[in-house]
């Protein structure tokens, strides 16, 4: 095993674990105490989208594997593999952009808070102040009787302003600003392609290593007597057979007779509406 294969593994093993959490965390947070179904009380819907998560998670790792078996062996499987590594790509691209953008949301809240203490204080300040004008104001005009009531309202009134101006100098009046607010959906989709990078490397050096295919088809074809005409499917059956006893792993129908034909049978049909046959040119 190669030193780049062990990182290979390790990191997508870790990549793939903390994308595990991150989704499985949000997306519990998403759910309810409720019940997912009516004949199952004991599944509330937090743990069913936790468990939705983990086996999104796990089948993205799954369909890379999964692809790289059948990418020779079986078309139809390695498409339906990139199929769930697509639908489960977007889920925990999601669920982990979800999930950085809550933390997000928690941990600015303080400051977010702390912002609007501050605004508070400085409208609070600012709505005494002209307050305390228009009494000044009132105050020049007012009688003896009303200029004592005017005067206990400015005392009153300063000594608010001088409690608000000492609240404002100790208020933190700083914005605190994450670096990570806005990358949300950078994060997530980086995430995930160091994952997958990972796991492509890993497994895709494992495909890549195995020994040459021999050509089985010449390898039966050198046993075959064809100076009469034979039919089709009996001859792919006589190579399947062949392939089982020589523990060979066959070619698909269609791959068989392509090759049959390169190397050197003729194919006709026997009659208009007959069998197809394939001799020996």
């Amino acid at each position: 095993m190669r030193p780049w294969q062990i990182l290979a593994v390790i990191s997508g093993a870790i990549i793939a674990i903390v994308m595990a959490f991150a989704s499985v965390s949000y997306n519990a947070t998403l759910g309810t105490s409720e019940p997912a179904f009516a004949w199952l009380p004991a599944i509330s819907n937090s743990n069913l989208f936790a468990a939705l998560a983990l086996a999104f998670d796990l089948g993205m790792i799954a369909s890379v594997f999964g692809f790289w078996h059948w990418l020779h062996k079986n078309r139809i499987g390695a498409a339906l593999c990139v199929a769930l590594f697509v639908i489960a790509s977007l889920f925990s691209i999601h669920s982990v952009r979800g999930y950085i953008a809550l933390n997000l949301t928690k941990s600015l809240a303080p400051a977010e808070r702390a912002a609007d203490i501050y605004q508070s204080l400085k409208r609070e300040l600012d709505q005494d102040q002209e307050h305390l004008s228009r009494l000044r104001e009132k105050k020049v005009d007012a009688g003896r009787r009303e200029r004592r009531s005017i005067e206990a309202a400015i005392t009153a009134l300063e000594t608010r302003i001088e409690v608000t101006r000492t609240r404002l100098g100790k208020a933190d009046t700083g914005r605190h600003v994450s670096p990570l607010a806005g990358l949300e959906w950078f994060l997530a989709v980086t995430l995930w392609f160091f994952n997958a990078t990972c796991w492509t490397a890993w497994f895709g050096y494992k495909s890549t290593v195995q020994p040459p295919a021999t050509d089985t088809v010449a390898d039966w074809f050198a046993k075959q007597e064809l100076s009469s005409p034979r039919h089709c499917a009996e001859l792919f059956d006589d190579y399947r057979a062949w392939c089982a006893t020589h523990t060979r792993d066959p070619l698909t129908q269609v791959r068989f007779y392509a090759r049959l034909t390169e190397l050197g049978a003729r194919k006709f049909r026997d009659g208009r509406k007959g069998p197809m046959m394939y001799v020996m040119r």
